[in-house]
């Protein structure tokens, strides 16, 4: 009986083997890629809300650096001889003869991006430095990005504040010194003189 139960076995196998898969077909379909021309069915999420930071109008001779393009763009040496930030909180600071924007021109669209450094103090004899980059736009004015550094106990908190500008024009004297308008804004939800304690 061993003999014909044996034969049976392996005949079986072999039809087994030769046979096509049942789930072919459906495997194929769920491990095949997305349709690439699928539409996403988010919803765009609320945009955060900002509030006023600063205004500062800021003091700038013209360019003193030569058109010569370097590995970052054509360098430019835009000095920052003064100006004043009016802050939220409706206190004015002096921005010093200590300054210049560094920014390049993308020499493939001859888009400038600013990259600036200046200081600003106030009657207290604080200090804050800032630095701002950002590209020109189409319709004029540049967008910022702004950092803020002190030391200053009072306005220890914005060291930790998200900001944004918008640059401006608005006009040029008889020096040919432009005076060039930022308004900046910051998270409606940043940390703030509060919410920002110093451990010593």
């Amino acid at each position: 009986m061993l003999f014909p139960t044996l034969s049976t076995a392996l005949l079986a196998l072999a039809s087994l083997a030769a046979a096509k898969p049942v789930h072919s077909t459906s495997s194929t379909a769920t491990a095949s890629a997305p349709n690439a021309s699928s539409t996403s069915s988010m919803t765009p999420p609320t945009a955060p809300g900002f509030k006023w930071l600063y205004t500062a109008n800021v003091l700038c001779p013209p360019n003193v650096m030569p058109n010569v393009s370097s590995p970052e763009g054509v360098r430019k040496g835009i000095p920052i001889v003064g100006g004043t930030v009016d802050m939220f909180d409706g206190s004015q600071w002096t921005i010093r003869d200590l300054g210049a924007d560094w920014g390049t021109v993308d020499p493939r669209t001859g888009i400038f991006t600013a990259d600036t450094r200046y200081n600003a103090y106030n009657s207290k004899g604080d200090d804050l430095f800032f630095e701002t980059s950002g590209p020109g736009q189409a319709e004029g004015g540049l967008h910022l990005r702004v950092k803020i550094e002190t030391g200053s106990e009072e306005y220890y908190w914005l060291n930790h504040v998200v900001a944004v500008g918008v640059l401006k024009n608005v006009g040029t004297d008889a020096k040919n010194v432009s005076t060039l308008r930022i308004d900046v804004f910051n998270f409606d939800n940043d940390r703030n003189a509060t919410s920002v304690k110093l451990l010593y």
